[in-house]
């Protein structure tokens, strides 16, 4: 399974709760939501082999979701994070990444080892930036995470380094609230050491060829990206979820890898979400 388009999936499922409390005007307290809710969804999402390639891969997955709003652990638009921690404008948790394989019919790793999908967590600190009522949030978030290789065939793992990021998350629950609409908008910075970056785009001395010499990247800079996504409640059960991402390499720390085919890379990707069920019992803890 692709990590990423399943996070990606998994984030419009979960984005699509808030819908249920967005014709509430900001001035009258938004009612609790169920602590736990359950779904299925069906999507797709288009996406390079790794950052830098100009190679796409196109998945579909039909998934079920989870939605649960408890005091420490909660799977919301983040994904499935631990909260440790919080007050009204902070709150520390876990963060959650990947990527999916590369495996044997990447062009430009003609010859070499295919690479097995990674896995990354580690933890993260939210920073509320607004007045934790006003209804449209904008949060900065900081995250450290480690990151595993698993082979898909064997299943081994195996460390391959350390990702930071740094990002800016903004939502808009109010102002398309008359067409149960939900919009948000994301830009991060992200940081890789010398370890993760050897992993994608280190090309080993018995792997070079006349158009692929030899490389083996430092640590640092791993690029910015700029994504949007938006969920529009189409009745009380059906919703249907649109994400959209910019991936840029320029200036990053591989950048002059041979295994870099391209500065920009384009994500999308569709949901459809069936809310399924959802319990009697109210979260006193926030979907946000």
């Amino acid at each position: 399974m692709s990590f990423r388009i399943a996070f990606i999936l998994l984030a419009l499922a979960a984005f699509r709760a808030s819908a249920q409390t967005n014709a509430v005007p900001p001035a009258t307290p938004s009612p609790l939501l169920p602590l736990w809710e359950v779904g299925l969804f069906g999507g797709g999402g288009r996406l390079p082999h790794y950052r830098g390639s100009d190679e796409y891969k196109t998945y579909a997955l039909p998934l079920p979701f989870f939605i649960y709003r408890g005091k420490i652990f909660r799977a919301n638009r983040e994904g499935v994070k631990s909260v440790f921690w919080e007050t009204d404008r902070l709150e520390s948790g876990i963060s959650l990444s990947g990527n999916p394989p590369v495996d044997g019919d990447n062009d430009a790793r003609d010859g070499m080892p295919e690479l097995g999908a990674v896995a990354e967590f580690g933890p993260s600190l939210r920073w509320s930036l607004l007045d934790p009522k006003n209804p449209n949030p904008l949060f900065a978030v900081a995250a450290v995470r480690t990151a595993f290789s698993v082979d898909r065939h064997d299943l081994h793992t195996a460390h391959e380094g350390y990702r930071g990021e740094l990002k800016l998350i903004y939502r808009n629950m109010s102002g398309f609230a008359r067409w149960g609409t939900i919009v948000g908008i994301q830009a991060s910075v992200e940081f890789g050491d010398r370890d993760f970056h050897r992993y994608f785009y280190e090309v080993a001395p018995r792997y070079a060829a006349d158009d692929r010499p030899a490389y083996s990247p430092d640590g640092g800079y791993s690029g910015f990206s700029l994504s949007a996504n938006a969920t529009k409640k189409l009745n009380r059960r059906l919703t249907l979820g649109a994400y959209y991402r910019w991936d840029n390499q320029a200036g990053a720390a591989y950048a002059d890898s041979p295994l870099v085919k391209t500065e920009n890379n384009h994500i999308v990707g569709l949901a459809l979400i069936w809310n399924i069920h959802r319990s009697e019992k109210k979260s006193p803890y926030s979907s946000l």
